[in-house]
């Protein structure tokens, strides 16, 4: 259900959310610093261009989220003490994108890839900012999702903040690739031609998180290149 963008933007005040965030892979993340915004994986595909495949796609196409845009109301890489699992750069957005009135926007009860055909649309999204309001302490950050609906254009870069980027201090022995090294090189070439865009690269820091050790240990080579490596270095 399509929320109203002012009481929104009011309710999200009060509780002190001044930033949203949308996390993805560098090869991805770099489509979207080409064309200036944020894009919904449906408008990706139409116009042509590149993006990592996500075992979600499947149930973005069949609930009819495949043109929405995705953000969090925290950063989930420090909400939780480890990396997040959608992709080591994370855009950090104004809240004030809200408030703009050609966003059609509605928020999730919980992460689509647990819903099912039997879930209703009130069981799927809160029904107004009332109900989000009455029920904001009780569902966990992480499921409620805002979303930007149907879109099939760039958005959102007018309200960009930074763009934070993990270093996983991960090598790959096999081709001797540092994974840091390649991707904010790729990321940097993007925005070469952008000023704007360079000056808000940014490399997270952390501390008291499980990322780097969880990057280390807990994710395979495959999954590593698909999450920090540019197109043309995962097709090699």
């Amino acid at each position: 259900m399509r929320l109203n963008n002012d009481v929104l933007y009011e309710f999200l005040k009060r509780k002190e959310i001044h930033y949203l965030y949308h996390a993805n892979t560098v090869s991805t993340s770099i489509t979207y610093l080409e064309q200036y915004g944020l894009l919904s994986r449906g408008a990706v595909e139409e116009l042509g261009l590149f993006q990592t495949e996500q075992s979600s796609d499947k149930i973005d196409r069949d609930f009819d989220i495949w043109y929405d845009i995705f953000l969090d109301t925290i950063d989930l890489h420090g909400y939780f003490p480890r990396q997040n699992l959608y992709g080591p750069i994370v855009f950090k957005f104004s809240v004030d994108l809200v408030l703009n009135p050609d966003y059609e926007i509605w928020i999730t009860k919980d992460n689509p890839i647990y819903w099912t055909s039997r879930n209703s649309n009130d069981e799927k999204y809160f029904i107004d900012v009332e109900e989000l309001s009455q029920k904001w302490d009780v569902i966990q950050r992480q499921r409620m999702m805002i979303t930007i609906r149907n879109n099939k254009t760039a958005i959102l870069f007018d309200y960009l903040n930074k763009i934070i980027v993990d270093n996983p201090k991960v090598e790959i022995t096999d081709g001797n690739i540092n994974l840091f090294n390649e991707a904010i090189s790729a990321i940097r070439k993007s925005i070469k031609n952008n000023p704007h865009l360079h000056d808000k690269l940014t490399v997270r820091e952390c501390n008291n998180c499980y990322c780097h050790d969880n990057y280390l240990n807990g994710v395979g080579v495959a999954d590593l290149k698909r999450l920090f490596l540019p197109k043309y270095l995962i097709d090699n």
